[in-house]
This record gives C-alpha cells, structure tokens and sequence, in this order.
C-alpha cells in the first residue's frame, strides 16, 4: 500500500497581515467625496437662489406689462375738445379741463415726469364719490404721478388719479390717497411727448401756444423698477388717436 503524503491535505500558506485600505487610499477617496459634495451643493444652491431671482422678476414684469397696459389704454381713450369747441384761451379764462398736460415733478430730491388728461377710461373702483350718476360717467380726469412711499420697503411709487367730470364743485381738489398705486420700486419715469411733425418734448400744454394747442400725436413711456434682484426697464410708445391737431392745420381747412 502507498504510504499517504502528509503535506497533500494541509492549509495552503497564509500572506501576512490583513487585507484592507492604506490610509492613502482613504484620504484620496476622502478628497473625492468632498469635492463631488462641494460641486453638488453649489449647484443645489445656485438653483436655490435662481428661484427667488426668477419670482422676483415674474411679479416685477407682471406689475411692469399691466402699468404699461394701464397707460396705453388710458392714452388711446384720450379726449380734448376739437374745433371749434376749443378755442386758443385768453388770460382770464378758467383753464381748460380738458387739457393735456405734461409737466416734471420733483419728489424728494428726484425729478419723474407727472401727467394729466381727459379720457374715455374712467375706473369706478378709484371715484371718489359713491354717487352711481358719477361712477358711471364714462369721461374722466386722469393723472399719473410718482410720490414717496411712506413704506421703505416699497420706495417710489406710480400712481394713477381717476375722477369723473361730474366731480363735487365742493370737493374739487384731488385726494392723492384715492389714487391706486401700479408700481413700487419706481426709479425712473419719463414721458417724452411727440408733436405731428414728429419734434419731441419733454413737456406739453395742450393750452398753450408753444404746442399750437394740440395734444401730442405720440406719448413715449419709459420707466424702471429696481428691486433688490436687479433692475428692470420698460418702454414703449403710444399713439393718441383721438387728440387735437394743431391750431394752424384746423384754419387751413
């Protein structure tokens, strides 16, 4: 019988120490995950904070489009008295309130422009009066202004004053508190008023002779709402339609 090899059945031989991870290869993956974390968390709160970027400018826009929208529709429903109701005014005549008048107002050490007219545009939600005989009139009294907001938090704001031509004779003064605000945050507003051979001014006075008693042919509106996310302007340019042609073009007809 053949004598069994002892050694064939023993335990092959063991490598020293224990398999495992040397302390380099640790800190490298400790490196790794640090900077994948570093680079997730900067994207994570870039997004974050594009979020209230982007609201802030959705609610911005939104106010900015409807105050555009607002003026614009005020400006084709203007109204001033043609020929020959309306005739050039002389020193001691009331004035005309009817006129177009766009002037520059100084508001707390600003300059912004301030506007008033006649319009087939009158809002009831902004009369001053609850009297329906005077709500419903359709012919109003409008007027844009920007004042200092007694709230910091909201800054400049635009206004718009709305009273019907059948006012109180008792209360004939315009109640600045009646008149809704449209816009906060206003930093600039410029109206830039353009005559029928297309000659721009910075002010106009249908009443007055340097405009030959016409009411401007276009009305160019810019103004811009600064918050704490950025600045944002708005401009356009409205025709009116329904305005009065200069003095010298009525007697060549």
């Amino acid at each position: 019988m053949t004598a069994m090899n002892p050694t064939r059945h023993q335990n092959p031989p063991k490598m020293s120490g224990d398999p495992g991870f040397t302390l380099l290869e640790v800190l490298v993956a400790v490196v790794i995950f640090a900077v994948i974390a570093t680079i997730v968390y900067s994207a994570m709160n870039a997004a974050i904070s594009r979020i209230g970027v982007i609201k802030d400018g959705d609610r911005v826009f939104a106010m900015g489009a409807g105050c555009l929208h607002r003026i614009s529709t005020d400006l084709h429903s203007a109204y001033a008295d043609p020929y020959p109701l309306f005739s050039p005014p002389d020193a001691a005549d009331d004035p005309d309130p009817y006129a177009f008048v766009g002037q520059t107002d100084f508001v707390a050490g600003n300059s912004f422009s301030g506007l008033q007219f006649a319009a087939f545009a009158h809002l009831p939600v902004s009369a001053g009066s609850a009297d329906p005989q005077k709500t419903a009139a359709g012919l109003a009294q409008l007027r844009y202004f920007v004042e200092k907001s007694p709230d910091p938090d909201r800054g400049y704001v635009l206004r718009r004053g709305d009273r019907p031509f059948a006012w109180d004779t008792d209360a004939d003064q315009w109640d600045p508190n009646r008149a809704p605000v449209l816009c906060t945050h206003i930093t600039e507003f410029a109206l830039t008023y353009f005559d029928h051979e297309g000659n721009d001014r910075q002010t106009w006075d249908s009443s007055d002779e340097a405009t030959k008693y016409a009411t401007p042919a276009f009305v160019e509106i810019f103004f811009r709402i600064e918050t704490s996310q950025g600045s944002y302007p708005f401009f356009t340019r409205v025709a009116v339609p329904a305005g009065r042609e200069p003095l010298e073009h009525a007697e060549s007809q």
